[in-house]
């Protein structure tokens, strides 16, 4: 299992969601071959995302955090 903090270096749309949903911090965990889990924390918990690469994980995530604040 890696995990990898991820900055606006990394994926560029980082910038605009942490500042429009207060995230303090992005992590990348790789688990398996195949799967990807990115974790967006901010005061109210953890949103996560799971999909085969990171593009794919980031927008699960991203979804789950939206749902969350609709």
């Amino acid at each position: 299992m890696k995990v990898q903090i991820l900055s606006k270096n990394d994926l560029p749309n980082i910038e605009k969601i942490q500042k429009e949903f207060d995230i303090f911090r992005v992590v990348k965990v790789k688990t398996r071959k195949k799967l990807d889990m990115v974790e967006f924390f901010n005061k109210d918990g953890v949103f996560r995302g799971f999909g085969r690469d990171t593009k794919a994980a980031y927008k699960k995530a991203k979804k789950a955090l939206k749902k969350y604040y609709k």
